[in-house]
């Protein structure tokens, strides 16, 4: 009888948002609401360009340090909806509350 193969198997990757890979990740947390605007336009563009169809996350916190609604994670979800929406393929909140994941869309360049 033959030997009896085993098949090699890699180290799964944390998988999330319809089984992708996390490509890279922005975090938010001690910025101003107009800082992280900054910040989260740059990114979400920049990844865009450079990784097309890839899930990065964004780490908000919970805003559990804010009187009242947390601002920087309401901006994010206002921006993921509105105005960064070109960029934006799909997005849901990660587990925990404290993040969302973003599926970014491919940026069209001109010839």
């Amino acid at each position: 009888m033959g030997k009896r193969r085993v098949p090699w198997v890699r180290a799964a990757s944390p998988r999330t948002l319809q089984g992708s890979v996390i490509v890279d990740e922005l975090d938010l947390h001690g910025l101003t609401v107009h800082q992280a605007e900054l910040r989260l336009e740059s990114f979400l563009v920049r990844v865009a360009a450079s990784e097309p169809g890839g899930v990065v996350r964004i780490v908000t916190g919970k805003g559990a340090g804010s009187a009242g609604s947390p601002p920087i994670r309401d901006m994010v979800l206002d921006a993921l909806k509105s105005w960064l929406a070109h960029v934006v393929g799909e997005w849901s909140v990660d587990v925990g509350a404290g993040a969302y994941l973003v599926r970014v869309k491919g940026t069209h360049r001109m010839p």
